[in-house]
This record gives structure tokens, C-alpha cells and sequence, in this order.
């Protein structure tokens, strides 16, 4: 994936969902939140919207049961992988992440922004921090991937170490 595909993260619920198109790297591209009810058009039109969204992620929280056959299957009529991914606390964080991007003013900067709720529906941000796990596993995928490789080029030198201490430097044959 390069940074001109996108993610397409759910946060699923049963009266409004969450959505955020997310880059590979993890930098918000969209976000919104769409009613329930006019989910799988408001998901074609984001698709239609967003060309290049490659990986579909949703959250397995609540009414995950209902919406995610809908997405595997807008994801297969489009070619577009899907998968669940862990959205515990997730809530907690989109409403860090409200406090963030709209720091409180006036009375409420007296308060810490621990202690109050948002003034307005945080399932966008939800979607986006669903996005957000979904691109560290990635990366740590990559990394994964990356250690395997030095583990097997260091795996090589260690055999080709002790082929020459059994046979000696010059006896070392390679195939």
C-alpha cells in the first residue's frame, strides 16, 4: 500500500456510524458520521467517492454483527479486502482526540477535559482511531517482516560461521 490508497474505517452503531478514510501512514483524509439506516449507500458513495480505498476495517463493537456482512459484501462486489478489528476503549480515545482538535474554551477550559464529554457525537473520531489500529498492525506487520528477513540473513551467517569452524575457511563450499 502507498499513501495513495486509503483505509476505510467503521465504527458501527445501531442509530448513527462512524466512518474515517485513512492513509496507509495513518493521516486523516475524511470523517464523518452517516444514520445506520442509510448505511450501504452512504458506503457505495463513499467508495465512489474515494477512489484507491483498498482494505475496509471495522470495529467489532456494537451492531458489528448486522453491518460487517453488509461490508464484506460491498467489499466483494468492489474487490476490496475487510477485516474486524478490536475497538475496545476506542470511544475513550476519540474523545481525547475531540479535545485535541478542539481544544475547550470559555468556562470549560477551568474543567480537564477528562472530566467532561464532548459536546457533539465523537463516532467519526471513533472510526478514525479503528483506522489508526488498523495501520500500526500494518506497520508492525512490515516490521515483522523486516525482523524475519535479518533473522534469516543472520541465521545464514551463523551456518556459513559454523561450516568454517567444522571444516576450516578454506573448505567452505556455497551451492
Amino acid at each position: 500500500m502507498t499513501d495513495t490508497t486509503y483505509i476505510l474505517a467503521v465504527d458501527p452503531g445501531n442509530e448513527k456510524t462512524g466512518v474515517a478514510i485513512v492513509t496507509p501512514s495513518g493521516t486523516m483524509v475524511c470523517r464523518k458520521i452517516i444514520m445506520t439506516k442509510q448505511f450501504n449507500d452512504e458506503i457505495e458513495r463513499t467508495l465512489t467517492e474515494y477512489y484507491g480505498i483498498v482494505h475496509i476495517v471495522c470495529g467489532n463493537g456494537t451492531n458489528h454483527k448486522y453491518l460487517y456482512p453488509s461490508l464484506q459484501q460491498i467489499g466483494r462486489n468492489h474487490r476490496i479486502t475487510t477485516s474486524l478489528i478490536d475497538e475496545s476503549h476506542s470511544t475513550e480515545e476519540a474523545r481525547k482526540l475531540y479535545w485535541k482538535y478542539n481544544p475547550p474554551t470559555g468556562w470549560r477550559k477551568l474543567i480537564p477535559t477528562s472530566m467532561q464529554f464532548p459536546p457533539e457525537p465523537v463516532d467519526d473520531l471513533t472510526a478514525f482511531v479503528i483506522g489508526l489500529r488498523y495501520t500500526k498492525q500494518l506497520r508492525q506487520a512490515a516490521n515483522d517482516i523486516q525482523g524475519d528477513i535479518i533473522d534469516a540473513s543472520e541465521l545464514e551467517e551463523k551456518r556459513l560461521h559454523a561450516m568454517e569452524q567444522l571444516y576450516g575457511k578454506g573448505d567452505v563450499h556455497e551451492n
